[in-house]
């Protein structure tokens, strides 16, 4: 989507806003393993492997450096979410890039707090002692749900999906091309 946006003439007036949705909800607080997950999800090492691949081809063609083999956890993203949610709106973006990259590329278990805080400061948000405070009590976790139940409302089952002037829904990967014709209001045969 960011792509997409920036390849958009510059009057092209866009907001982007980021909702909470957990994928994997009932992972345990600690993560579980990547591997045993997928191959679950997917039904068998075979469609796994095809997945990984299906990621490796889509981010060698549009720049995103998945690194799948050095996942290790699927971890349980609430603490991830809430640190998103207390994150003041003009570094949200910032940081959920920095989220995605710590796990896609280098593997970092984005359950963690030690690793979320590490990864917040990284995008200039200090004081990790009242950080991991404020997350550990639970702090943003209500608009964690309630971004769960609007996704479980919309019927939104994976990630991305991209909601377009509340009327174009898009789930999945999609490509920069593909975005930008649906942004400019050219594509046609869109469907939910």
């Amino acid at each position: 989507m960011l792509a997409a946006l920036k390849q958009l003439p510059q009057d092209t007036k866009a907001i982007v806003r980021w909702h909470a949705f957990q994928i994997n909800p009932g992972i345990r607080p600690e993560g579980e393993d990547y591997r045993q997950v997928m191959i679950g999800k997917l039904g068998g090492v075979p469609q796994f492997e095809v997945r990984k691949k299906q990621y490796q081809e889509y981010g060698d063609h549009y720049g995103i450096k998945f690194k799948m083999d050095l996942v290790k956890y699927t971890p349980n993203t609430t603490l991830s979410h809430q640190l998103i949610a207390i994150t003041p709106e003009n570094m949200q973006e910032r940081l959920i890039q920095q989220i995605y990259t710590a796990y896609f590329e280098n593997g970092i278990d984005i359950g963690d707090i030690d690793e979320l805080v590490k990864i917040a400061n990284t995008i200039g948000i200090p004081n990790d002692a009242e950080l991991k405070t404020r997350l550990s009590q639970g702090e943003g976790i209500e608009k964690v749900e309630l971004g769960q139940r609007n996704a479980e409302k919309l019927g939104i089952r994976g990630v991305p999906y991209f909601v377009i002037n509340e009327k174009i829904r898009l789930s999945g990967l999609q490509s920069p091309e593909e975005l930008i014709k649906v942004l400019s209001g050219t594509h046609e045969n869109i469907t939910d």
